[in-house]
């Protein structure tokens, strides 16, 4: 099956040129990369497309519209792209896999997306909060792999966020209906892939950006499946100066070891 990747970029803070490739390089199955556009300001969506275009990349705007009703935060924002993506855009067009994706997500060794997800609906990072006293896991849609000819109504797959829970939060309901249907995908923080790793030498990349991470109180991120999640927005609302040499440094390293 054609497996069409649905990365969202709201800014050009990370290196979608190097993310693109890392697919090309890696991912086996046969596929499409479209980088769906979400920037408010519009000279960082020009900047996006710009990039786009020069890697050949198929860049789809995402309307603006759809953030002006509701909370004004970027985990409203990122909900309603991803209802928009999934309930109009790809509803609308002939995919047959489809999948949801950070823009600083991408492979790093070989993998295939349809083996990830196999019979199952969905294949999804997740998230556990704890509400009322009860436990809730929804999907995490950093990394979410959707069979678009078993989802027979689209609709119901509802990624809005609700009170205490973040980004896809009413998915939990998808999950209590069609529990059978769904693939949890285990992510594992780098300190437990470097120790996977063991000698290799992509551990050294790996050992080195957790190191700035934790000097300047930054997220490592995962790797799940063969994919890792560089999570290059983590603290990047702050002013504060230590993140923003922490960023910069992390940024470094990373374009040193992947370009």
């Amino acid at each position: 099956m054609k497996v069409s990747i649905f990365y969202f970029a709201v800014n050009d803070k990370f290196p979608i040129d190097i993310a693109y490739r890392q697919f090309k390089k890696y991912l086996k199955d046969d596929f499409d990369f479209i980088l769906l556009n979400d920037a408010a300001d519009t000279q960082i969506e020009h900047s996006i497309n710009t990039i786009a275009s020069a890697n050949n990349i198929k860049s789809v705007r995402v309307p603006q519209h759809i953030h002006n009703s509701g909370p004004q935060d970027p985990s409203f924002a990122y909900s309603t792209s991803l209802n928009w993506a999934l309930h109009e855009y790809a509803a609308q067009n002939d995919f047959e896999i489809i999948v949801l994706m950070h823009s600083d997500v991408f492979p790093v060794c070989d993998v295939s997306i349809v083996d990830i997800l196999g019979e199952y609906i969905i294949a999804s990072t997740t998230e556990f909060r704890i509400r009322d006293n009860v436990g809730i896991t929804y999907l995490y849609p950093a990394f979410t792999i959707i069979n678009m000819k078993k989802l027979s109504n689209p609709q119901v797959l509802d990624f809005g966020t609700e009170p205490g829970l973040d980004v896809g939060g009413k998915t939990y309901e998808f999950i209590k209906n069609f529990s059978n249907q769904v693939k949890f995908i285990n992510n594992h923080q780098i300190e437990y892939f470097i120790a996977i790793l063991e000698n290799d030498p992509a551990a050294e990349y790996y050992k080195a950006d957790l190191t700035i991470c934790r000097s300047h109180g930054l997220s490592a991120g995962w790797v799940a499946e063969g994919f890792y999640h560089y999570m290059a927005g983590s603290q990047w609302n702050s002013s504060n100066p230590i993140f923003a040499a922490g960023h910069k440094k992390r940024m470094d390293l990373f374009l040193n070891y992947f370009y």
